[in-house]
């Protein structure tokens, strides 16, 4: 049965293609799971047309054996859209033989990197010997290769808080982009591990102030919003409250390696069986209807780029106004 009421289509998805990962992160117990690998290729054809931001995550994405032809469809349905792969970077040689098909058909394609620190501490967080080294080699090559669009991104967590400014510097060495996320937990992401951080206050305070401080006084507007979603991150780890309202299971969505949506990464209220049902159909359902009821009714915060970047575009006001705020008075910030 659906609702007489079509709900407002998404215009960001986070796509997670298998739960196979070769990572063995202290924060996400992904890695423990099956990998689970049910979506067709033919499948990422019904995906809605509404997508602007499309991010093809894991477990370890590169890890799939058709990710270049799940890449390649979803460009060709959705020509407009951003896509970005996150990957752990570990597996060099793999990750340049598909990266290499992949740009033949989506040139603009993003990647994304995740260093937790520094050498040692991000071996550490991630739980793979010489890692970090790996992941450079990764950076470097993806450089080599041709891809323009390339992040690192850190993880905060309790342990590795002092080398967020570290990763961010290095970050702007490489010439790649920075983004960072606070560990945060899920009932059924992340292996439904669950996260409580509480890293020293003082020296999160100071990384978030440099790396914003940093980003503002660059040229780009680009810059100016992770800027702002920085302090907004801030926050959140600081109160656990989100500073935007957003709309999960309206503006976005995750859809799993089963092929089931739910709202977000961190909803866990299935809305439909998208291997099986028409997304149309799916999304007006009321099993969906439901779920946004459950998320509306709910009192879990988050603050993570997937789900608030459709909330900054909905509130251009509110950030303009800090941009003002924190150009023109530098030491409010975080203050």
């Amino acid at each position: 049965m659906t609702s007489p009421h079509k709900a407002k289509y998404p215009v960001d998805a986070v796509i997670g293609i298998t739960y196979n990962c070769n990572s063995r992160c202290v924060m996400c117990d992904i890695w423990k799971m099956e990998p689970h690998e049910l979506m067709k290729v033919d499948d990422f054809k019904r995906l809605p047309t509404t997508l602007r931001d499309v991010n093809i995550s894991g477990g370890e994405p590169f890890l799939h054996k058709d990710i270049v032809a799940i890449v390649r469809t979803v460009r060709e349905r959705l020509p407009k859209a951003r896509i970005v792969i996150s990957s752990n970077g570990f597996s060099t040689k793999l990750i340049e033989t598909r990266i290499t098909e992949i740009l033949k058909y989506v040139p603009d394609v993003r990647v994304g990197i995740s260093i937790d620190g520094m050498q040692e501490m991000h071996d550490k967080i991630r739980g793979i010997p010489n890692g970090f080294n790996k992941c450079m080699d990764t950076v470097d090559m993806l450089k080599r290769v041709g891809v323009k669009n390339i992040r690192l991104a850190f993880t905060i967590t309790t342990v590795n808080v002092d080398h967020f400014s570290k990763v961010y510097d290095l970050a702007r060495q490489k010439g790649v982009q920075f983004t960072c996320a606070f560990a945060q937990s899920s009932d059924f992401y992340f292996g439904a591990k669950q996260n409580y951080e509480n890293p020293d206050p003082k020296l999160l305070k100071d990384g978030f102030r440099y790396v914003i401080a940093r980003e503002l006084k660059s040229m780009s507007p680009k810059r100016w919003v992770r800027a702002f979603f920085a302090n907004g991150l801030y926050r959140f780890a600081t109160t656990s409250t989100q500073p935007l309202s957003s709309r999960p299971g309206s503006d976005f969505f995750y859809l799993d390696p089963n092929g089931i949506i739910y709202p977000s990464v961190v909803h866990y209220y299935k809305m439909g069986d998208f291997k099986t049902t028409e997304f149309d159909t799916l999304w007006n359902s009321d099993e969906a209807n439901s779920a946004r009821e459950k998320v509306t009714s709910g009192a879990k915060q988050y603050w993570m780029i997937c789900t608030a970047r459709s909330a900054i575009r909905r509130h251009p006001l509110a950030v303009a106004q800090w941009f003002v705020k924190s150009k023109l008075f530098p030491s409010t910030i975080l203050a």
